[in-house]
């Protein structure tokens, strides 16, 4: 069973707020969740003189607590336990991955808007800092959730992604698909046939999943893809296959083995991030990876 202690809703004061408050609730209503944290902050440092002249010493910070609330009173209201935290420091990502080891947040919910309106460089920097899983959930994006597809490269990471979305599907009534997206080494064409270079490869993938399936007996009966690459990247080829099944949802594991955020982050889960999706994307970071 997934249960959620402590969840983190990071808030811009744009009009994607509503809809994060209200997905929040959505989430609330259908999972474990302990408590909600609805968090933004406020660059004091960033201001213009033109406001400063204008409105002097007004306590922004507690201005923006007020709104909060007023969001939170009329799309979340008593859904579970929450409070508003409004924070006033030089450095976004430094606040939130601070709160997320504070408050010990298992899962931060970010907004996305369409990339002809933001550059998504703050969502970048926080998927790269934030010592928690993540859902991305776009500005387009509907709340409600019936199917969802998890992109599995057989790593330890995609294995703890798998039986997150395993349990998710249990407890959602979810219907969960899999899809692997694997290569073929080019650099021996003409050598062999391609045709035969295909059919070894699948048969190799379907072992692999013959595998996976005796060791963890609940994914058994999900159902699998498998695509080639080609010409594109693994991260287009996803993207390309959920335009083909009306998914909801997508689950993309996160690696934690190296100590650079940049490399950690890894390129397809950045790649895919940075594309105009419609659906959320929730990022997941086993629980030995955050320790």
């Amino acid at each position: 069973m997934i249960a959620i202690d402590a969840m983190m809703v990071c808030l811009d004061l744009s009009d994607i707020d509503e809809k994060l408050v209200a997905f929040t609730r959505s989430i609330c209503e259908r999972l474990q969740v302990g408590k909600v944290y609805f968090v933004h902050n406020v660059k004091v440092a960033e201001l213009s003189d033109d406001f400063r002249e204008l409105f002097g010493n007004m306590d922004l910070a507690t201005e923006v607590e007020g709104n909060i609330n007023d969001i939170v009173t009329e799309h979340f209201g008593n859904a579970t336990a929450y409070e508003v935290l409004v924070g006033e420091e030089p450095n976004t990502e430094v606040m939130l991955a601070e709160l997320v080891k504070r408050y010990h947040i298992k899962l931060a919910l970010l907004g996305k808007k369409m990339s002809d309106k933001s550059t998504g460089a703050l969502g970048t920097k926080l998927l790269q800092v934030l010592p928690c899983s993540v859902l991305v959930f776009p500005e387009t994006a509907s709340a409600s959730i019936h199917k969802a597809l998890l992109p599995l490269d057989f790593s330890a990471t995609s294995v703890h992604a798998l039986r997150l979305s395993q349990n998710l599907a249990t407890q959602l009534g979810l219907q969960l698909e899999i899809l692997h997206v694997y290569r073929l080494p080019t650099q021996y064409f003409p050598l062999i046939s391609e045709e035969k270079a295909v059919k070894k490869a699948e048969e190799i993938v379907k072992e692999r999943f013959a595998t996976l399936q005796r060791k963890h007996q609940e994914t058994a009966g999900v159902p699998y893809t498998l695509v080639r690459a080609a010409n594109k990247s693994v991260a287009e080829r996803i993207r390309l296959h959920l335009g083909k099944g009306k998914y909801d949802l997508l689950v993309l594991g996160l690696k934690g083995s190296n100590p650079l955020p940049s490399l950690r982050f890894g390129s397809v889960p950045k790649e895919i991030y940075n594309m105009d999706l419609p659906i959320p994307l929730w990022l997941v970071y086993s629980e030995e990876v955050i320790r």
